[in-house]
């Protein structure tokens, strides 16, 4: 069953666009696999907050074997793991690191069981007679890093949770059901097995489905607001003193940590506007780096009259260039004309240095 559908922005930003397109794709094999079970039940889009921390999934599953998270990456090019763990990708023939979405995926479920275990009494049942109330402390929480049907795998090592998109829902079924054949207490194979296997029943998961999807939080305009300032706010600290020599371009080297490249973000309003802005790869964590793209490239590129006044005026005081024992001085024009710079010795010697002021 299919609980709650993506809220597409319809933004114009080819980033956000990307991602989007990239969880359409996943929601569709999704539906496709479990709209008609009811046994499971699809969240899409869902954020949820607990004790402060967020966590915010592409999709996830919740059965009556436990959770699974898809963590939905665009991606075009081709996307690696190292033999160390290191993930990286390409675009347009670009290698850039990337944060782990496996780990990332990870701890949005340990978010996600510690809210579901403060509230088990609202979502599960009890045992022994009602003496005792069931939990979630072993419930499973299955991840799975979903890439673009086009993009291409790299691996230097296993990494069982990464997919393309199109084969997810078939290793998710696949799962439920190896929990099924151990669920079965007369099957051969089970008579003897000491093994511990967690499930709630089809109303216990339905019920837990639906307590998640209450508590829902989407990004409120006021919430986006103080996002959007934290970003101007951080990127007027990070920003360059010396403007005139730097743009910042996307792919070029962070010039604060000076060890991770400029990467394009978005923060997306209420409306369905966006602010879009440059960051640290590091950023939040490693680097603070940002950088408004107006914001830094009119400070960047000044127009042509603050730059000729800045070069007229800071030559006040400075040795004349036509005598040189005199010094630039500012002069009032006579009969109402400009204001102008002169030697200090005009007047006096036969120096005639003169410099108009724009």
């Amino acid at each position: 069953m299919i609980l709650k559908e993506k809220e597409f922005t319809n933004s114009t930003d080819v980033w956000v666009r990307a991602g989007e397109e990239a969880e359409k794709q996943m929601a569709f094999y999704l539906n496709r696999a479990f709209r008609k079970r009811d046994d499971c039940f699809v969240l899409n889009d869902l954020r949820v907050v607990y004790d402060g921390d967020v966590a915010q999934m592409d999709h996830l599953i919740v059965s009556t074997f436990g959770l699974f998270i898809v963590e939905s990456k665009s991606v075009h090019g081709t996307i690696s793991v190292d033999k160390h763990g290191g993930w990286s990708r390409t675009y347009r023939d670009k290698l850039s690191g990337m944060k782990s979405p496996v780990i990332q995926a990870q701890e949005q479920g340990k978010i996600l069981k510690e809210l579901l275990r403060e509230n088990a009494e609202q979502t599960l049942g009890t045992i022994l007679f009602g003496k005792i109330q069931k939990g979630y402390r072993y419930c499973p929480v299955g991840v799975y890093v979903a890439i673009s049907d086009t993009g291409i795998i790299q691996r230097e090592m296993d990494v069982p949770e990464l997919y393309k998109a199109d084969a997810v829902s078939g290793a998710i079924v696949s799962q439920l059901d190896e929990y099924a054949q151990k669920a079965n207490i007369f099957a051969p194979q089970n008579l003897f097995s000491t093994d511990f296997l967690w499930v709630m029943s089809k109303q216990e998961a339905q019920a837990t489905a639906e307590f998640l999807q209450s508590r829902h939080t989407p990004l409120r305009e006021s919430a986006v607001k103080n996002s959007v300032a934290s970003i101007k706010s951080d990127a007027n600290e990070s920003a360059p003193q010396h403007g005139k020599t730097f743009i910042p371009k996307v792919g070029g080297q962070c010039p604060v940590c000076k060890k991770e490249q400029l990467i394009r973000k978005s923060v997306n309003r209420s409306d369905g506007t966006e602010t879009d802005f440059l960051a640290c790869q590091g950023y939040p964590s490693r680097c603070k780096a940002l950088f408004p793209l107006v914001a830094i490239v009119q400070q960047a590129i000044p127009n042509d009259a603050e730059e000729k006044k800045s070069e007229s005026t800071k030559g006040e005081g400075a040795p004349c260039p036509k005598c040189g024992t005199g010094k630039k001085v500012r002069r009032t024009g006579k009969s109402g004309k400009s204001d102008f710079l002169a030697c200090s010795n005009y007047g006096k010697t036969k120096c005639g240095f003169t410099e108009p002021i724009v």
